[in-house]
């Protein structure tokens, strides 16, 4: 069992409020069309040089550049490309799914049956005033996550992975009982946990952990500089003390931006992943998102060597000219929308009744709905593109509009009395109304009485995560993005019940599944660490629930991003999801 997760997991569903709040939102190679799941542009075709300006418009506020408080998300990868690096980080172009070594000379050596984990920095790699990066900075960094009065905003891994005393609070959570860089009287807990040895910093976990090479990329493992803490100041959340090819040259001005200069303590041949090409990145801020695509589609003046990670409508892909084509990209977001199954419902109890729901179910019209080709792409799985890139394939014998007249048959032959009343609830928006009709008429044509109650988006989890829910419903509407490429960060947070349901509600197991099997898979899972021999045993997890109906996935979604001419070798990343600023140059 994977120790006490259910606060990271509810924290993860708490970001994802966003994608349902949006309601079903929205290999590489070079093309004249907008590329998907590669997302390389025309541009990618130009050999890229080094110097130029890169200008990144962004709408609204950059919420902080520390990276102990950011969360995944466009942000921090941008941080992690190139002012923020990590011990490891993900790779460019054909190997952008594969982790590798970033500040570390490898991916990580485990111990234990992975229990441990040790990592040594590279020789030579320095901060931007000059001074060597060393293991007690990551010490540091890692330490700052457990201090929960500043502590609010990013992923909070360490403090359920790491082997350290807890407590349980009076709110009934599970937690560390250290409390980050000066409590002394608990600092021999941390010290144990995380220790240092000359440039080799090493992890002791509480239980095996064969992902935490992707664990230890996320923003809050980055290593951070003692005497560059924040100073009781706003604005210190966001001074940028660099370890990339990038510095922040004076102050970052909130709602307008800053410009990022090359750091010149930066030595390349430390650094196998960035490229860095531009010589400076100019970043403004505070726009609001019709400007950005206006100013993108007119590319006037420095708007030609632009780019964003702003979403365009995708109805812009069926407008565009060819020479607009040649500027988007449209790529899976590692978002997938899918649907919860109610197990303790009287009627999602009959698997007759949960089989022939999901043999009714139209993904096609769902795709439509939502935006069309360019918004998303049917899948049945829940592992997005990122995880498993054949997850959007059609399974044999299945269809995309699914088969009403075949799944009415399993209910007759079942002796199911029709209709079958089922109670759906999701997050309601003009996308999300159109989606969840277009579903209930395929659902209706196999024999189902549909009853759609929409939510407001900022209620929504509230709602499901109640335990009046399993009650009130049989289907819920759900999105998932996973923190790391991986079915580990998947499955378990959505359907392990010995880390989601207790007392309080289901957490992020919404339909309270639970399965023995299914639990000692991921189990096993956990306990392998042959990286392919693991993906077998995760694919056979996602397998079993899925036939269970555990779930019934519905679209992995895309986003469309439009760049400048100027731009060259542009590829958006399918693990960042954004344009990797690793790789991307301007003319």
């Amino acid at each position: 069992m994977r120790g006490f997760r259910r606060s990271v997991t509810v924290a993860a569903g708490a970001a994802l409020l966003a994608v349902a709040a949006a309601a079903c939102s929205s290999a590489p190679a070079p093309s004249s069309t907008p590329q998907a799941a590669g997302t390389a542009s025309s541009s990618a075709a130009a050999q890229p040089q080094r110097g130029g300006t890169l200008q990144v418009l962004v709408s609204g506020t950059i919420a902080t550049w520390d990276p102990q408080q950011m969360y995944v998300g466009p942000e921090a990868f941008f941080a992690q490309r190139t002012f923020a690096r990590g011990l490891t980080a993900y790779g460019t172009g054909a190997h952008q799914r594969d982790i590798q070594a970033d500040l570390a000379t490898d991916t990580g050596r485990p111990a234990d049956g992975g229990r441990t984990w040790s990592f040594t920095l590279r020789p030579g790699v320095t901060w931007q005033d000059g001074s060597a990066i060393t293991c007690e900075d990551v010490r540091h960094g890692v330490a700052r996550t457990f201090d929960r009065r500043t502590h609010v905003n990013g992923t909070n891994y360490a403090s359920y992975l790491l082997a350290m005393p807890t407590a349980v609070t009076p709110e009934g959570v599970e937690k560390p009982v250290y409390a980050g860089p000066g409590d002394t009287a608990h600092q021999a807990d941390f010290d144990r946990a995380v220790s240092c040895s000359g440039r080799t910093v090493t992890f002791r976990l509480r239980d095996p952990e064969p992902d935490f090479p992707h664990i230890v990329a996320l923003p809050e493992f980055a290593p951070h500089k003692a005497s560059a803490d924040p100073k009781n100041d706003d604005k210190a959340s966001y001074a940028v003390l660099s370890s990339g090819p990038y510095r922040l040259q004076g102050a970052w001005k909130v709602g307008q931006g800053g410009t990022f200069v090359r750091n010149e303590h930066w030595d390349r041949r430390t650094d196998p992943i960035r490229q860095a090409y531009p010589d400076t990145i100019k970043v403004s801020s505070g726009l609001g998102e019709s400007t950005v695509i206006q100013r993108l589609l007119n590319q006037q003046d420095e708007d030609a060597y632009a780019v964003s990670w702003v979403q365009a409508s995708p109805t812009l892909r069926n407008q565009a000219g060819t020479a607009l084509q040649a500027r988007l990209t449209f790529p899976y977001t590692g978002n997938v929308d899918y649907l919860a199954v109610n197990m303790r419902s009287k009627v999602m109890a009959d698997p007759a009744v949960r089989k022939a729901l999901a043999l009714s179910t139209n993904r096609a019209t769902y795709v439509t709905a939502t935006g069309g080709e360019g918004a998303g792409t049917p899948t049945w799985s829940l592992l997005s593109p990122a995880v498993d890139p054949h997850s959007v394939d059609v399974p044999p014998g299945a269809s995309v509009e699914g088969d009403p007249e075949a799944a009415r048959r399993v209910l007759q032959q079942a002796g199911v009395r029709l209709p079958v009343r089922l109670r759906v609830v999701y997050a309601r928006s003009v996308l999300g109304d159109k989606a969840y009709a277009s579903l209930a008429a395929g659902w209706e044509r196999a024999g189902f009485q549909v009853e759609l109650t929409g939510v407001a988006p900022e209620e929504y989890y509230e709602t499901i995560e109640k335990p009046t829910s399993v009650s009130s419903y049989d289907l819920f509407r759900g999105a998932w993005t996973p923190d790391w490429p991986s079915a580990g960060s998947v499955l378990p947070a959505l359907f392990d019940p010995r880390i989601n349901l207790d007392s309080s509600g289901p957490g992020q197991d919404v339909g309270y599944f639970s399965d023995d099997g299914v639990n000692a898979l991921f189990d096993r899972a956990d306990t392998t660490p042959e990286p392919k021999a693991r993906e077998s045993v995760w694919r056979q997890a996602d397998r079993t629930i899925r036939d269970q109906g555990g779930y019934i996935a519905l679209a992995a979604t895309k986003a469309l991003y439009l760049h400048g001419a100027g731009v060259t070798a542009y590829e958006d990343h399918q693990v960042g999801g954004i344009v990797d600023l690793a790789t991307v140059a301007v003319r």
